[in-house]
């Protein structure tokens, strides 16, 4: 056998020197090799001896048909503009590979530019030949195909059902923001991460469209929500956050609350009371201004007397510090706290004279001599602070008094306040007395009216007047 293969060959060497017909001892030997199922080689010849001619490659092909042979050609087969063939022949051959290789067939769809066959032909035969066994290959050449076909839903869809990250590579390559708005919960199955990062792309999906579709998921919105108000300062869900946070992650709350001032506070009252969030409620009690039962939760329910010390601190009300000393006094174990936290906001003294004789306090002399170290530094400040007032007001004081001892020029381009002639004129002894005041008027003395006269400047107190009209 292997002599006649050799006849072949050196038949097709000799052809081209003695005017042979190569191409004809070639069909014969593709012929030849084909009867004798040597597909392989068969295909290598054809590769050899045809070259780019359209016509011969069709012909040649068609003879790997009835043995289902096209796979062993199709490696061969040309795909360039040069020698493009007929559509029906690369579809002949997907075909067979879709019978009887799928993951051949996945790997030409990748291989092969589109526009060699009919993408909408090859869909529909991978309909008809659709089975479970090969789901996943068969799921990403119909992703593939239609993408090739600009069908990107369809596209995304055969790649979601494949949970397929490069879904999202999809989505960005070709501007798909549009286009997912019924895929978003199935996008966060598959990954959380990208598919977050693909919703806050500059909010190319709006986020009232994200958040519909999330509303049948509560937990997924939580997440987007939370992201979303990372990267957008409006807070226009924030009074949807309030309830999440509440549900999903409490931790959040109290600081979420204290940052926002986008949700309703009664609502979010209500929902802290429901779930017994105590530090949430005194706090936006306190916004409410409800400090009296903000309190009151905190020395009942929290019995937290460090924080009522610092919450009446913040709200510096008499009547919280009362509320605070009269809950206090029957406690002997917070009533130290409170002698130690209270200096500087109430007198120490009221508090002292509510503890009953005879009544055992843990600690009392230590607060006590606390309380007068802290009252006694206190006194000695405000002493500092009162001599330093004094200083600063006898040193203002006595400048003044230099400013209204000095004395006034009068020139001679002066000129009465009142009749506006000059005070003064050269040569001519004044027959009148001239009356200056501190701030700078010059008067004629007879212009001053009697009544007002070394009292005060007309000008001034006329201005005076015009003010307080």
């Amino acid at each position: 056998m292997t002599s006649f293969y050799s006849k072949f060959e050196e038949a097709m060497e000799l052809m081209p020197s003695h005017g042979g017909n190569v191409l004809a001892v070639a069909r014969l030997y593709i012929n030849h090799l084909i009867n004798q199922k040597e597909y392989e080689a068969a295909a290598k010849i054809c590769l050899r001896v045809l070259g780019n001619n359209k016509n011969l490659w069709e012909e040649e092909v068609f003879k790997f048909v009835k043995p289902q042979q096209l796979r062993a050609v199709s490696a061969y087969l040309p795909t360039t503009d040069d020698c493009k063939l007929d559509p029906h022949v690369y579809e002949m051959v997907l075909y067979e590979y879709l019978k009887y290789d799928v993951k051949g067939f996945l790997k030409l769809i990748k291989e092969w530019p589109s526009h060699l066959y009919d993408c909408s032909a090859v869909i529909n035969a991978i309909h008809d030949h659709f089975n479970k066994e090969n789901m996943n290959e068969l799921l990403e050449s119909l992703a593939m195909l239609y993408s090739y076909q600009k069908s990107y839903e369809s596209a995304l869809l055969m790649y979601l059902k494949l949970q397929n990250t490069a879904v999202f590579d999809l989505i960005r390559r070709y501007d798909l923001y549009s286009v997912i708005h019924k895929m978003i919960i199935p996008l966060i199955q598959l990954d959380r991460e990208r598919a977050f990062q693909i919703l806050l792309d500059k909010r190319r999906v709006p986020p009232e469209i994200v958040v519909q579709q999330l509303e049948q998921n509560q937990e997924y919105l939580y997440w987007y929500l939370d992201a979303l108000d990372k990267v957008d300062s409006r807070g226009i869900f924030h009074w949807r956050l309030v309830e999440l946070y509440a549900e999903y992650e409490p931790t959040k709350l109290l600081p979420f609350l204290k940052r926002s001032k986008h949700y309703p506070i009664q609502e979010a009252l209500d929902i802290c009371k429901s779930k017994l969030f105590y530090p949430e409620m005194v706090y936006l009690l306190g916004q409410m201004g409800n400090i009296v039962e903000a309190l009151n939760i905190i020395i009942h329910k929290l019995q937290n007397i460090e924080m009522g010390i610092d919450f009446c601190k913040e709200h510096d009300d008499s009547d919280l510090w009362n509320l605070l000393i009269v809950e206090s006094i029957e406690n002997p174990e917070i009533l130290t706290k409170l002698l130690d936290g209270i200096i500087g906001y109430v007198n120490p003294a009221g508090l002292v004279d509510k503890i009953k004789s005879g009544q055992k306090i843990p600690g009392l002399r230590k607060s006590l001599t606390k309380m007068l170290c802290d009252y006694r530094l206190q006194v000695d400040e405000l002493q500092i602070v009162n001599n330093i007032q004094l200083a600063d007001y006898f040193s203002m004081h006595a400048e003044v008094v230099r400013e209204q001892n000095r004395g006034l020029t009068v020139s001679y381009d002066n000129v009465c306040a009142t009749c506006e002639r000059s005070v003064i004129t050269k040569d001519v002894v004044p027959s009148c007395g001239i009356i200056v005041f501190n701030c700078g008027h010059v008067y004629h003395e007879p212009c001053v009216p009697g009544r007002h006269k070394n009292e005060h400047c007309n000008v001034c107190n006329s201005e005076d007047e015009d003010n307080l009209d």
